[in-house]
């Protein structure tokens, strides 16, 4: 199974000045566990649910704290073309549960999540119905 096989998710971003309470407040929303932070169509990091737990823990106040700082700045990116067990590995391997999948242009078109995987990997143990 390929990438482009698995159901994409609407790309969620947000500019690296938007306030994490408001990254929050979208993620929630758009019931998503990651955003892609880009400034003028560029990727230039992710923020996960895991990100704003660790803001909380620190006592961070998140109505004042920025996106563009939080960040993590993607370690690689997968292409719809990509076997989904290969991507598994990569995301093992560098210890990390989001992925930008890019177009043919390097441009973002959404993130793969782990729980994304998870879902492949738990109908494949199952089997067909």
């Amino acid at each position: 199974m390929k990438v482009r096989d698995l159901p994409p998710r609407p790309l969620l971003a947000v500019d690296p000045e938007t306030t994490l309470a408001e990254v929050a407040s979208r993620m929630r929303r758009d019931d998503s566990d990651s955003v892609a932070v880009m400034s003028e169509g560029r990727l230039l990091g992710i923020l996960t649910e895991r990100d704003l737990v660790g803001v909380i823990a620190d006592g961070i106040d998140p109505r004042k704290a920025k996106a563009g700082v939080l960040m993590s700045p993607p370690r690689t990116t997968v292409g719809a073309d990509e076997e989904v067990s290969v991507v598994a590995v990569k995301m093992v391997a560098l210890g990390i549960r989001h992925l930008p999948v890019v177009d043919d242009d390097g441009s973002p078109t959404w993130l793969l999540s782990a729980r994304d995987l998870v879902g492949v990997l738990e109908r494949d143990a199952v089997g067909p119905d």
